[in-house]
């Protein structure tokens, strides 16, 4: 959809990207490639329809009830710089390896190597130019034990492997490829996922909405997995007795059909959309590899080691669990359905004990929990191995498999953490050798935050609940005159957010919603720059810049760029970009969201003739608008995201969320007769009121159900409008 506020012309005139999996970063050397290149190209077989049709069904079928997700063929070769591709040499005193893959009909490609051991001093880059995805620079950091490396998929049928090497190695061989994995769904968004079910079902709930604020820290613990190339499952960082960081990841055991498969899986962190939106999020925090410690076909768990301790901007929290036996009266799981954005289902009633058997798994006798109906939400394939919690935030069960989908949430079943703890005596099909290093005996252990201080980070946005991305269009006279949030043709070079976190916090990067690109072949050239502005009610001193180019960037999705520096802010800021780069035949825009209610904070300012505006100030209806930016800032200890509220200034709502009272407190009286509690559907509520004294007033929630409220209220001739969630103990 494509919103578009006019703006009179009277008033117009008054008024480099990160990648993923622990790369380098940067782009492959540009090679003259004159000679015959035709060793350059490899194709694969014809994928056979009926090997997806044969897939395809696999992931339909409710016989076996596994929700692990196929989306891929493999293709097993013996590819490498002795036997394939062309070498070429530079004038940048490297040699360089190419070598392209075309599978037809392929949405992505992603390839696993053998023999991986790069020397120092040498980049391996994958991409796909066509469509301006790439990945890299690899180097040796990337070297496993295992001598394997797994890579994420890069967009559409054709992938270039560029090895670049300094021109005193030769020549070498330093690796091979062994595997081709052919997605014929879609994992990414580039192709905007069109064959459905492809992305996860509309009642799914996506787990950045308010009412599941409670669940920030678990839900920091929950990856996707790719795993082998071909499958894709959900997994769980989960804590130890030794409380020494041991980065344990616990998932479903049908999700690896050989142990060796850890080795060449994929784990992604913080793939989620910023709000309450299905919006497609940066797979960028992505790790390789892991080592297969326990698997138990029986009771459904694997539990591996991740290759590398997940570095703090990834905002990694490893989860506490339960191993007594009793019934969770309450559970939420969190879990990522057809491998799209993170997602949360809960269940507000007693789970059952339940024997899960499926043409895989024979489960002992009630060792696994049955969630006989969702209440919010639901897992889908995909959400194998996604964690079970129960009310005290614990974790309790991997799923296995089940009946739920969306139009019918009932009967999934969850192989049981306690029975998955000491039901075998062999150390490699149980958890406790491995959970409780220092045989503690510990039947509960909380969950941990291990980075403290300047390694520990969170994300920021303004968008809530009622926030609708989209492309908003500007006319003027009824003219057709581009974005608000980008290309235009009315002058209006910079586009910023503000943005408020009271502490000593330090940035580390901000993700962009690109909700339209669209390059000429000839725009490799096109960039913005990357600006921050220390500020309070305007952007005043710059303190920060850096030019990024835009190709590589995913439209319809969250577009994440790290900062090179260290950017420490004050408490009130700006981050945006500057367009002046973009060539005039291409375009560039980012989502925001039109909010025509009239108490709704402004967060969008731009610049237009070297002077800076307040959108709100400058439209007849006054109108307010945010960006569809998510900051990651670092050294917040203590600190909680703090929303800007321009009008007044002096309003406070707490605890948020709650769970028993809310208090109203204002620097002006507060009339009770003007108090009114609205669920997110617009009904009010009644409620009492505990204590009333001219500036504070404390409201009882007893006997509300979780979930998102409004409470709104006098101050001055005009109201304000809080939100808050309510959270039963």
């Amino acid at each position: 959809m494509r919103y578009t506020i006019t703006i009179f012309l009277c008033l117009l005139f008054i008024s480099t990207l990160s990648f993923g999996q622990l790369s380098s970063g940067g782009f492959p050397l540009q090679v003259n490639a004159l000679k015959s290149a035709e060793k350059q190209f490899v194709r694969m077989p014809i994928l056979k329809q009926s090997v997806i049709d044969e897939a395809m069904n696999r992931n339909a079928s409710t016989d076996n009830m596994l929700k692990a997700f196929k989306f891929a063929h493999a293709f097993e070769v013996d590819l490498n710089p002795t036997n394939s591709g062309q070498w070429y040499s530079t004038n940048a005193n490297y040699n360089v390896w190419k070598l392209t893959i075309e599978s037809k009909n392929a949405k992505s490609l992603n390839l696993i190597f053998h023999n991986f051991q790069l020397p120092d001093g040498v980049r391996l880059y994958l991409y796909n130019e066509k469509l301006n995805h790439y990945l890299g620079a690899f180097t040796s950091d990337n070297n496993k034990p295992s001598e394997k490396f797994a890579v994420a998929p890069v967009a559409g049928g054709e992938i270039t492997i560029q090895y670049e090497v300094p021109k005193a190695m030769g020549t070498p061989a330093d690796f091979k490829i062994a595997r081709v994995n052919h997605d014929f769904i879609g994992i990414l968004k580039f192709d905007r996922r069109p064959f459905s079910p492809t992305v996860a079902g509309d009642c799914n709930v996506d787990v950045n909405c308010d009412f599941a604020v409670r669940w920030n820290d678990i839900k920091n613990s929950v990856c996707r997995l790719i795993v082998d190339g071909d499958e894709v499952c959900s997994g769980t960082l989960i804590n130890n007795t030794s409380e020494d960081q041991t980065p344990y990841v616990i998932s479903a055991s049908h999700c690896y059909d050989k142990w060796e498969y850890a080795e060449t899986s994929v784990y992604t962190f913080n793939y989620e959309s910023p709000y309450c939106a299905p919006l497609d999020g940066d797979p960028m925090h992505s790790l390789s590899g892991s080592i297969m410690k326990a698997h138990f076909d029986s009771l459904d768990f694997a539990l591996v080691q991740l290759d590398e301790i997940p570095p703090p901007n990834f905002r990694p929290y490893y989860a506490g669990w339960n191993r007594l036996s009793s019934l969770p009266d309450s559970s939420v799981s969190i879990h990522h359905p057809w491998g799209d954005v993170k997602k949360i289902a809960l269940d507000y009633d007693e789970a059952a004990y339940a024997t899960f058997e499926s043409n895989s798994i024979k489960n002992p006798k009630n060792g696994s929990f049955e969630i006989k109906r969702w209440d919010e939400g639901v897992t889908e394939k995909g959400s194998s191995g996604g964690g079970l919690f129960d009310n005290k935030e614990n974790f309790i069960g991997t799923l296995s498999g089940g009946a739920a989908y969306c139009g019918n949430p009932v009967r999934d079943y969850f192989a049981r953490f306690a029975m998955q703890w000491d039901y075998s005596s062999d150390s490699t099909k149980q958890l406790k050798y491995w959970l409780d290093p220092i045989n503690s005996g510990q039947e509960i252990l909380d969950g941990k935050q291990f980075n403290t201080g300047e390694n520990l980070c969170k994300a920021f946005t303004n968008l809530t609940d009622f926030d609708e991305h989209t492309n908003v269009g500007l006319t003027v006279s009824g003219e057709d005159k581009g974005y608000w949030g980008g290309t235009n043709d009315v002058g209006i070079t910079e586009i910023v957010e503000r943005f408020h976190i009271s502490g000593n916090e330090s940035l580390d990067g901000i993700a962009l919603g690109i909700g339209k690109l669209v390059q000429s072949s000839s725009a490799s050239d096109n960039e913005i720059k990357i600006k921050v502005y220390d500020g309070d009610k305007m952007p005043e001193t710059l303190i920060y810049s850096k030019l990024v180019n835009i190709k590589g960037f995913a439209e319809d999705a969250m577009n994440y760029i790290e900062f090179d520096e260290t950017v420490e802010p004050q408490d009130t800021f700006f981050i945006g970009f500057e367009l002046t780069n973009i060539n005039t035949q291409d375009t560039f825009v980012i989502y925001q969201s039109l909010r025509s209610e009239q108490d709704l904070p402004n967060s969008f300012f731009y610049k237009k003739n070297s002077s800076w505006y307040n959108f709100k100030d400058t439209n007849p209806q006054a109108y307010s608008m945010v960006n569809v930016m998510e900051l990651v800032a670092c050294n917040i200890d203590n600190i909680t995201d703090t929303p800007i509220v321009e009008i007044p200034v002096n309003v406070l709502i707490y605890p948020n969320p709650t769970s028993s009272e809310l208090v109203l407190e204002s620097d002006n009286e507060i009339d009770p007769t003007s108090i009114s509690v609205y669920n997110i559907i617009g009904q009010e509520l009644s409620v009492y009121l505990l204590n009333v004294e001219p500036y504070r007033v404390r409201i009882n929630l007893d006997g509300k159900t979780p979930g998102v409220y409004f409470v709104r209220f006098n101050y001055d001739d005009s109201y304000v409008t809080r939100k808050f969630s309510f959270v039963p103990k």
